[in-house]
Formats: structure tokens, sequence, C-alpha cells
């Protein structure tokens, strides 16, 4: 019966495990340079495999470790054994060079430095090798591309930022304005200086949906008595039924997320009724502050909760 043959993943690695095999193949092919600057008495096959299992059958990995100048580092050999070489190997072997680093600092965690990475592919197949040999020749634009992915990324430090120079650009600019205060405890001060700016923001209907936005992003770090305030001050600063509108709700995701607010003494917005009313002080007081402010009765029934009639009761 005549023996099955090895399969080419096996044959590789069973192969390399012989350390005088694996010696003279990295001296035949590694270039001098990293030769020089590599410990081959540290060298390691490790155990892991980084190659998709449904590729397997056409690539096979090793992964040796060792020192490169006394630092951490490992070669990738990759064996691709099918008759066509594929296109986009660059870019696989620059995702599987990230795994090796990522395992690395998973078992390194104290490790400030990523390893280096040499990578020698191996190839037995029958047609010419012409794919791309980097990652960049797979771009549109090799030197663009190169250019943003291994050259110093660019940060934008919030903090860099003096505050007044968020109010030339609003739409960003009141993004950029609360993530730059977003840790501060207090955050009615930070409303109430970018106030004048919030009408330019509603004249456009999506306006009005980001406000509701960076309002929830902040709410976490206001204050009960700070949200009474800062509830007055939207009233006050949007037009009337953008207010209202605004008001009505930020009730809402405050109900459903089981905050409890006052809006003003007695006033409560609670996790399955909405706004209750308590004390008959804090609903006049209430229905005053929305009357001064310009809100009709019609208004003021939608934001509490109360009927027409109740409402001109308490009137």
């Amino acid at each position: 019966m005549t023996a099955e043959k090895p399969k080419h993943d096996q044959l590789f690695r069973k192969s390399l495990e012989n350390p005088i095999v694996a010696y003279e193949l990295l001296q035949a092919h590694l270039p001098q340079e990293v030769l020089e600057i590599i410990d081959t008495s540290t060298l390691k096959l490790e155990k892991e495999s980084f190659i998709e299992p449904d590729l397997s059958a056409s690539i096979a990995d090793v992964l040796f470790s060792a020192k490169f100048n006394d630092n951490d580092g490992f070669i990738y050999l990759l064996l691709e054994h099918q008759s066509t070489p594929e296109h986009f190997m660059a870019f696989r072997l620059f995702k599987y060079m990230v795994n090796i680093c990522d395992r690395y600092r998973l078992e390194n965690p104290k490790s400030k430095n990523l390893p280096l990475i040499y990578p020698l592919i191996i190839y037995n197949g029958t047609k010419n090798y012409n794919v791309p040999r980097n990652l960049w020749e797979l771009f549109n634009n090799p030197m663009l591309a190169k250019k943003f992915w291994a050259e110093d990324h660019k940060i934008v430090n919030v903090h860099d930022i003096p505050d007044k120079e968020f109010k030339t650009r609003i739409w960003a600019g009141i993004l950029e304005f609360f993530l730059k205060h977003r840790h501060e405890k207090q955050l009615l001060k930070r409303w109430q200086e970018i106030a004048d700016i919030l009408p330019e923001l509603t004249k456009i209907s999506i306006g009005y949906d980001y406000i509701k936005l960076i309002l929830h992003y902040t709410l976490p770090s206001i204050d009960k008595d700070d949200k009474i305030e800062l509830e007055k001050m939207l009233i006050n600063t949007l037009n009337q039924e953008k207010g209202v509108e605004l008001m009505t709700s930020l009730a809402q995701a405050w109900k459903e997320e089981g905050i409890e607010i006052g809006i003003l003494d007695g006033v409560k917005i609670g996790k399955q009724e909405g706004i209750k009313l308590g004390k008959t002080e804090g609903k006049a007081e209430l229905i005053q502050m929305m009357l001064n402010t310009g809100n009709s009765v019609d208004d003021i029934a939608k934001v509490t909760g109360l009927s027409v009639d109740e409402i001109e009761k308490l009137i």
C-alpha cells in the first residue's frame, strides 16, 4: 500500500523543526543586514499559526522567535503553494504580522515596544510570481498610501484649542468644545458659554437633533439642580416651538434612562409616569415660567402632561 503524501504544511513545519534545516534555509535567504543583527542561537520554532483555516490548503506558515540585537523579534516564513500567486498576499502578510504583534502584546503586557518581524515568502507555484510585493502597490496611489499608513498620524488635541475658536465654526466647534470640557464636574457653565450660538444651529432641522445629541452626551456630568437651570436656559435661548420640543424629547430620554430630575421644586421626571407635578406652588411656578417665555397653554400641556383645564385652574 502506497504511503499517503504529507501535506504541504506538515512537510514545511516538520522539516523546519530540524534546526540544521532551519539554519541553512535562513542563512541562504535572509539578507545580510538581517543576519548581522539576529542571534541565531536564540532561534526558536513557535507553535502558533496565523493562517485563516480556509486558506490552509494553499498557504502554510512557520514562525521563529529570535533576538534582534538583544531585542525580541520574529522571522515569519510563508509557504505559498498554490499554482497561481495570490494577488493580495502582501495584504494578507500585513494582517498576519499585525496578529503576531497582537499576540506578543498579550504575552508581554508590560512591554512598550512591538517586536521586529522579518517576513519571507517561499513560493513553489507554477505561474510567474508577478503580484504586488508590498502593501502600498495594492493602492491606486502607492505614494500617498505609504505616507498615510507609515508616517506619524496627525493629532488634534482639543485642549490646545482656545474656546473662542470653537465659535468660529459652530457645527464642529460645539462638538470639540464639549469633548474638551467633558471631564469637568459641572457643565452648566459651559452650556451657558455657548448659548448664543444655539439659535444659529436650529435654523435648519438637523441642528435641533444635533443639540439633543450633545445634550445627551453631557447630561451625566450635570447635577440635578443644574439640570433645572439648563432647561430654563434652553427655553429662553431657543424659540418657543423648539424650546418646548426639546424639553419634551429630553423628558422622554431621561424617563427611558430612569433618571429623576427636578424641573422646578415639586416637578420630577420619573421612570414610568413622565412628568409629575407635586406641590401646587411648584406647578404654578413652572407654568408661570413657561408662560413668561412665550409658551401657549397647549404647549404647556404637551410638556407637563396636565390638561388644559388643570392648567387654567392653576393660572
